[in-house]
């Protein structure tokens, strides 16, 4: 690719030569007769040399992945890679733990340790293969109850959709946004928000998903921020004037799309004869990604006693900058598309996302504030979800001071 060094190309090949050898030769093992034998050999390396081949088709066309609004090509050879990858470098383990009982004549617990590996190897296929086919187009509605004293008893039940996380370059037609939108209007929203990220780079990503973004309806509005893809950072741009362009054009979309796009600003919506303050931020995250966040200048003359939701594309700025700091009630964020891989077990689901990012999904607080990170909708780097679905959350909001009014 652009900018990665051939010393750096050729010890990629020689890493991925190394963990298909291992595996051919774990795998082999367990395979009986002489013909049998050879066949497994040729297609094994017939799939090998394949793969190799459309790795250095990308290596000598990087344009194709790095300046293209067609991320096709690039999906599909992180698809391949991993499909490919993952499974055998399971096998290359499996056969470097069986070697020492192999060497010492122990076949059947080599052939066992081999055996399982190959087992786990089959289905980590399957479930990569699931969340590339079926996992990334899987709805999931998370519905979370939050309970606010200083929410006016006039909001009590007011219910907020929030999105996140579109990459509309990860889908190649509009037929998941249409359904989608049709789920987020019968959930009948007062308030729709999305959180950032509508596109990988390009303007050009929304071409084709206007009608099925503008088709999602709130009686009290609809509210965008952007995140950190939004702003054309991580393409070559040959001009800034390109750069600007792009940027301008993904405004005006989101706003012909029927969003109030906040950019360290607020507005102030008024429903239920009463009103609450919608403010929304620029992406703010640990570096490397950007920090354009203005928050004092999003709340400047947004009343102390209002009650106030956030909306602020990565999880780390409520941390940071949010928390201890402000006294905003509620906080919604994305980014960080929950890893696109989970792990559930006995009701609860896990994420390595959490090594990197310990605010990675759902609901949090810190004392009377409350942060809700939605797990995202589409997808970067591995085109796939694998029990990590795209969500709709569905937040509703209560008024402590009912109870209290009543009484």
């Amino acid at each position: 690719m652009r900018g990665i060094p051939g010393s750096a190309v050729i010890l990629f090949f020689v890493a991925i030569l190394v963990v298909e050898l291992f595996a051919y030769l774990g795998i082999i093992q367990l395979v009986s007769g002489k013909r049998q034998r050879r066949f497994f050999s040729i297609i094994y390396w017939a799939v090998t040399i394949s793969f190799l081949g459309i790795w250095l088709t990308a290596f000598l066309n990087p344009d194709k992945i790095r300046e293209t609004t067609d991320y096709s090509f690039f999906y599909f050879v992180i698809s391949i890679t991993i499909l490919n990858l993952v499974p055998k470098g399971l096998s290359a383990v499996s056969a470097l733990i069986s070697f020492p009982f192999r060497m010492f004549r122990k076949k059947v617990i080599a052939n066992t340790i081999m055996l399982s590996g190959l087992l786990l190897s089959f289905g980590l296929l399957l479930s990569i293969g699931y969340g590339i086919s079926l996992g990334k187009e899987t709805l999931q509605t998370n519905q979370v109850d939050l309970h606010f004293d200083s929410l006016p008893a006039e909001l009590d039940g007011l219910k907020l959709v929030q999105i996140s996380d579109f990459h509309l370059g990860s889908f190649s037609n509009d037929d998941f946004l249409v359904k989608t939108s049709e789920e987020i209007n019968r959930l009948q929203p007062d308030i729709i928000v999305f959180t950032g990220d509508m596109v990988n780079n390009y303007y050009q990503e929304m071409n084709g998903f206007e009608e099925a973004l503008l088709a999602m309806n709130a009686p009290y509005g609809k509210f965008a921020i952007f995140g950190n893809h939004d702003y054309g950072d991580y393409s070559n741009w040959k001009m800034p004037e390109a750069k600007v362009a792009n940027h301008a054009e993904i405004i005006r979309k989101i706003r012909a799309a029927g969003f109030d796009l906040l950019r360290n600003q607020h507005a102030k919506i008024n429903m239920r004869d009463t009103s609450l303050y919608m403010i929304g931020v620029e992406n703010w995250g640990h570096k490397p990604f950007p920090q354009y966040a203005e928050l004092d200048t999003a709340m400047e003359n947004v009343p102390q006693n209002s009650f106030q939701i956030l909306l602020t594309h990565d999880p780390a700025h409520w941390k940071d900058e949010v928390i201890r700091k402000t006294n905003i009630p509620l906080s919604l964020s994305g980014h960080t598309h929950g890893g696109q891989l989970g792990v559930k077990i006995a009701g609860i689901t896990f994420s390595p996302m959490y090594f990197v990012q310990t605010l990675w999904a759902g609901l949090y607080h810190h004392e009377n504030q409350y942060l809700y990170v939605n797990q995202g909708y589409g997808c970067v780097g591995f085109p796939g979800r694998i029990d990590m679905n795209p969500e709709i959350t569905l937040l509703t909001l209560h008024s402590n001071r009912v109870e209290t009014d009543g009484q």
